[in-house]
């Protein structure tokens, strides 16, 4: 038998219509398997707070069908800011047949073929270890450190070998370490050419903002360290380095992007600021995570400055210093608006990156170098503190870039419309 009163609700006449009500609850039973499937690789704690959510998730969404507690009781607008009946017009309109132009059932136009993400791969594969292979000469280690290190992530044994022992020829980690870049530039790469072209482009001042920001304050920062204090340099998780600078890099082209009418200069400090204030959190969060405490990265910055901080030992760059709390301020300070104004006066003069360069310059060493840390995080954690992860993501962005150029410089072909009868002048050219 029909409810007439539950339809009554749902007419026209009803001043509200009974909608489902919101909740959070798929949300947190979504975390909770991600934690629980996370605590597979890593840990058992993982595995026991992800039941725990599981459960909690999962008692909440059983709550929400429960008689009388899904559902809740929208109001309408007043009836003349209703939608009016729509009045129909007789007429008739040119019909569209099969296969001709202007009929379509498939988006988009054009497209790179999957030869193109191949070749991106290829090229970008060759050119990606010049950096690290920089790296290892300048550093002393010699060119099969790197190589040997990226064998290390799924040969077991490597994380116990010494550090003379990585820095010599060993041909069956040659083996292992070119197949294993083979394979992932290729499948990057194949990755890259289908899924760049179909990226929204990035607006200027975001795109600049995104890439100039972290490559130019890690770059500074990282031969800062080294000339003046490489003690300190050794300590920074460089990784987590990178993504403060990428926040720092969003977030002022974002401020400069709401406040760029009020004129550029003001726009460009006011950007430099607000990304300042935003920059530390990832830091303290690492910090935090790994025992540190929240005065660690200030103290690594303060002590770019400060002869005793190359001294210093864990104990005392985790403690509170003030004269060092003051001493990191200022560089920060300074650091943050002096790159904010360098941006308000440099990006009139720089070209638009188109959204397929700018993608590959910041999403693939994003996703390469995440990958690499989680997994050598869970498989050689030894592995993970031996990598110099600044020239990693440099090597990162050289791949990105080559392959985004390669994508960018491929030909496209286009796609027929649906249906049959598809004329051939259309589908040729």
């Amino acid at each position: 038998m029909i409810d007439e009163s539950h339809l009554a609700d749902n007419s026209a006449s009803s001043p509200a219509i009974e909608m489902p009500k919101p909740t959070v609850a798929p949300l947190v039973l979504a975390l909770g398997i991600a934690l629980m499937a996370m605590g597979i690789a890593a840990s058992l704690a993982f595995l026991l707070v992800g039941g725990v959510v599981f459960v909690i998730g999962l008692g909440m969404w059983i709550s929400q069908l429960l008689p009388g507690r899904g559902h809740w009781h929208e109001p309408r607008v007043e009836p003349a800011l209703r939608p009016q009946p729509i009045v129909p017009a007789p007429g008739e309109v040119q019909r569209l047949r099969h296969g001709l132009p202007g009929y379509r059932l498939r988006l988009p136009v054009k497209v790179h073929p999957v030869s193109a993400g191949v070749k991106g791969g290829f090229v970008g594969g060759l050119l990606m270890p010049l950096p690290v292979l920089v790296y290892g000469l300048l550093s002393g280690h010699g060119i099969w450190w790197p190589v040997n290190l990226l064998a290390g992530m799924v040969i077991p044994g490597v994380g116990s070998m010494s550090a003379s022992e990585l820095e010599q020829f060993n041909p069956g980690l040659l083996i292992a370490g070119i197949f294993i870049h083979i394979v992932v530039s290729l499948v990057l790469g194949l990755i890259y050419g289908v899924l760049l072209p179909m990226l929204p482009d990035f607006r200027k001042p975001l795109a600049w903002g995104a890439l100039l920001m972290p490559l130019l304050w890690t770059a500074a920062s990282y031969i800062a360290f080294s000339v003046m204090n490489p003690a300190v340099r050794d300590g920074i998780a460089w990784f987590w380095f990178v993504i403060s600078q990428l926040i720092f890099g969003v977030v002022a082209a974002i401020v400069f992007m709401l406040l760029e009418n009020r004129g550029r200069i003001l726009a460009g400090l006011v950007g430099g600021a607000v990304g300042g204030l935003a920059m530390p959190i990832p830091a303290i969060l690492w910090s935090l995570a790994v025992g540190h405490g929240i005065w660690y990265p200030v103290n690594l910055l303060a002590a770019m400055t400060t002869p005793e901080g190359a001294q210093s030992t864990a104990d005392v760059l985790e403690a509170y210093h003030p004269d060092w709390f003051v001493a990191a301020l200022i560089i920060h300070a300074i650091l943050s608006l002096s790159f904010g104004l360098a941006f308000a006066i440099v990006l009139p003069r720089v070209p638009k990156i188109s959204g397929t360069l700018a993608w590959g310059g910041l999403l693939m060493p994003l996703l390469w170098t995440a990958l690499s840390y989680g997994m050598m995080g869970i498989m050689n954690p030894v592995l993970q503190e031996r990598v110099d992860w600044p020239w990693f993501v440099a090597s990162q962005f050289v791949f990105g870039i080559v392959a985004a150029i390669v994508i960018l410089r491929s030909e496209e072909v286009y796609i027929p419309p649906a249906g049959e009868g598809q004329r051939a002048d259309f589908v040729g050219n």
